[in-house]
Order: C-alpha cells, then structure tokens, then sequence
C-alpha cells in the first residue's frame, strides 16, 4: 500500500475546469438527499426489527419448537447465510437495475418471509423462512448504503452513513418492546414484522434514483465512458469483482465484516437470555437494560461516524473496535470465573458505546469500490463476511448450552479481536467524491 493510496481523498482544494461528462460529482437538492437519507433507514431500521426478532423472543421459540439452543443457533446462522447469498445477489441486481429498485425488493423479501413466520408449523419451516428473510436483508444493507453514498455530501457523509446505521437501534427498542408485549404468543410479533413492506410505497414515489448509477447507464449506452473505465465496465460484474484492483478490498473487507459481525450475533443474541437466567432479571428489567443498550449504540454509531469524517474511516473505526475488544475480554474473564457476573450489565452497556464502528462501515466501504460495482463489492465484502460469522452464533448456541449464557455473550472478545486487527490493513478513501465515470 503506498501513500498516496492510502491518503484520505477529500476532493478539497483542487480547481477542476473542464472536465467529461460523467467525472464531475452531481447535484443532489437538499430534499433529495434527506428522502435518500430516509429510505436508507427505513430499509436498514425496520431490517434490524425482522432480523432480531428470533434472539429476543428464544426461550418462547425453543419452548414451542422443542429445541435446543444450540439447535435454534442453527436457525440464527441460518439468517446469516442467507444474508450472504442475499448480499451478493442483491449486490450485483443494485448495480444493474437501480438502487432505488433493488432496495424495493429486498425490503419486500425481508417483511414478508417475516410475516410468514406466523404460520410456520415446525421449526424446520422456520428455519426456511428465517433463511429467506436473511437474503432479504442482505440485500438491503449493500443497496441503502451505496445510494446514500453516491447522494450524500463527501464531507459530511461519515455522519450520513452514522445516522443510518443509528436507525436500526430505534427499531431493536421497538423489537424489545413487541417481544415483551407479545410474551408467549410469540407468532405475532413475526405478524407485525410484515409492515415494513409498506415503506416499499413511499420509496418508489418519494426518492429518486442515484444520479450517478443514472448517468453511468446514460454514458455506457452512448459509449461515451472514458477509456479505462469503458474496458473495465465492458466485462461481467463478476469478473471486475475479483480483479487485481478488486478482490483485495473484497478478501480484506469481508474478514473486517466477519469479526465486526460475529460480535452481535453471539453477545446481542445470548445477552437477553443471560439477563432473565443467570441474572435472574424480570422480564420488564431485562427489557430496561437492551433499550438503555440501544440508546447508548444509536450515540455511538452517530459519533464514530461524525468523527470518521475528521480523522479518517480506519482510524476511528480500530479505535472503538480496540476498546470494544477490552471490554468483552473482562467479561469473558469474570463469567469463567463464574463471579462478578453483576458487571456484566455495566460492561455491556460500554460495549455497546464501541459498537460504534459499525457507523462507518457503510459509507468506507462504499467509498473503497467505483460506481459500476459499488452495491455489489460492498455486498460481497460485507455480507459473505456476515454469512461466515454465524459460525460465532453455532458455537456460541453450544457454549451457552454446555457452560452457560455468560461465556456464550464474552467469546464475543473473538470477533472484537479479529476486527482491530484486520481493519489496520483496509485502505482509507474517507470522504472522496464519487461520480459515474471512476
């Protein structure tokens, strides 16, 4: 990696006179970009509900299905899978058909294959159905994030990139609250994940699509796209995805992605049952703790993608990913010790700070691919690695069966480590500007 590949291209200072069509950053309308802004977190927000409704309501789910938890861990990873496939699939439909499209349809994927979770007789329908609604918010994320990329003001698009990832913890409040709500009669919190299909209404009316996508299929069509990146953009997306310029960004992303990923869906999927078994909290002290939880997340993602736009994506994000990992290294120490398991309500609440990097990653790996394969190599990158780390939710579903809830939320520490670690070698573009013709 050279110098000049790693500097931060902000796009400050430099006179441009004259240059093709297609290499100039278009105009977005204030308007245009909130309504982007907007159904970026309605997509990803209402995703996280749907997505997190399994781990919230396990005991009912296990209770009713007669299995284990290692065996409902089967379920979960199953969603992480179906995200990878989904990510990939959707990726590539985003840069071919639109972002605004492809976000339509894997938002409908995702709240239906939920809905249908109502009716699902057995556990192995709902395994079905839950891997189903993996490949729908797969989708979603690389989708989102690219539009918001490509509408969003480079200087300040850490912080757009923050607010959306911020959304899905008003939405995980939400999820809390219709899982205590429910209770035993779990079926209908699925029922009420069906509503975010209506969101699919105002998206497809209310926001235009990336203007950048626009007119690199404008410019493509009249052969009118520079000459390296007209040979590029001649060849199959999958070809352009594991070229030499590529497939490192891919490779070393989707291992970021594993160990950021694996972090949640073993220490957020257990914590719940940590707090009402081994804690012996109520189920409405227990609801206390997640919505102060999620709080404490929606700061940290806004901050750590605020402060991303000062001092760089990898900067910030190895920061918080370092703390994070001290933080998850003390509460596996405490429960193998099996004492000062009291803390771990308080050092949850700090982890949950430091989950913060997953602001950025959004808007860094958005800035990492061009514009003809943006959706798709964050999608490879991000979900792949999101798939892979439902090996952390298996074995975290065995640990907890074996040796309790609170080793099963501290192997967390395995994620938090592989993330500082392999985020120092992710190239940093923060705040580049992102045009057709790239």
């Amino acid at each position: 990696m050279t110098a000049e590949q790693d500097r931060p291209d902000t796009g400050a200072g430099t006179t441009r006179t004259a240059a093709p069509a297609g290499t100039e950053p278009p105009e977005y309308t204030p308007g245009e970009r909130r309504r982007i802004l907007g159904a970026a977190c309605l997509g990803w927000g209402m995703e996280y509900f749907d997505f997190m409704l399994p781990t919230l309501l396990a005991a009912a789910i296990m209770a009713d299905f007669d299995v284990s938890a290692g065996l409902f861990g089967v379920a979960v990873a199953g969603q992480l899978v179906g995200s990878a496939i989904g990510g990939v699939l959707f990726g590539w439909l985003g840069d071919r058909y639109g972002r605004r499209r492809t976000l339509i349809w894997s938002i409908l994927i995702y709240s239906i294959a939920t809905g249908l979770v109502f009716f699902a007789p057995n556990f192995a329908v709902f395994l079905v159905l839950r891997i189903l609604t993996g490949i729908g918010t797969g989708g979603e994320w690389a989708v989102g994030f690219a539009w918001l990329n490509e509408a969003w003001a480079p200087k300040r698009r850490g912080l757009g990139g923050g607010v959306v990832q911020a959304s899905l913890w008003p939405a995980y409040a939400l999820a809390v609250l219709v899982a205590q709500l429910v209770s035993d009669n779990w079926r209908l919190a699925f029922l009420i994940g069906v509503l975010p299909a209506l969101a699919c209404i105002w998206i497809r009316f209310g926001c235009r699509e990336s203007r950048q996508w626009e007119e690199l299929q404008r410019r493509k069509a009249a052969g009118l796209l520079t000459g390296t990146t007209a040979e590029k953009a001649s060849r199959s997306p999958w070809r352009q995805l594991v070229a030499r310029d590529s497939l490192p960004i891919v490779l070393v992303g989707l291992v970021v992605a594993f160990g950021a990923q694996w972090v949640p869906y073993t220490a957020t999927a257990w914590m719940p049952s940590m707090l009402k078994s081994d804690l012996g909290f109520d189920a409405g002290t227990a609801s206390l703790v997640l919505y102060v939880a999620s709080a404490i997340s929606f700061v940290g993602f806004i901050l750590a993608g605020w402060m991303s736009d000062r001092w760089g994506r990898r900067r910030v994000f190895v920061t918080f990913a370092a703390l994070q990992t001290v933080t998850f290294a003390v509460m596996l120490v405490l429960a193998l010790g099996g004492t000062g398991l009291n803390n771990f309500v308080w050092l949850y609440l700090a982890s949950s700070l430091f989950l913060g990097y997953f602001g950025i990653f959004g808007v860094w790996f958005g800035e990492l691919f061009p514009t003809r394969i943006r959706s798709l190599g964050s999608a490879a990158a991000y979900n792949i690695g999101r798939g892979l780390s439902g090996i952390g939710t298996i074995i975290g579903g065995v640990v907890a069966t074996s040796a309790g809830y609170g080793i099963a939320v501290g192997i967390a520490v395995v994620g938090a480590a592989i993330v500082t670690v392999a985020a120092l070698f992710l190239r940093d573009r923060a705040g580049r500007v992102i045009t057709a013709d790239e």
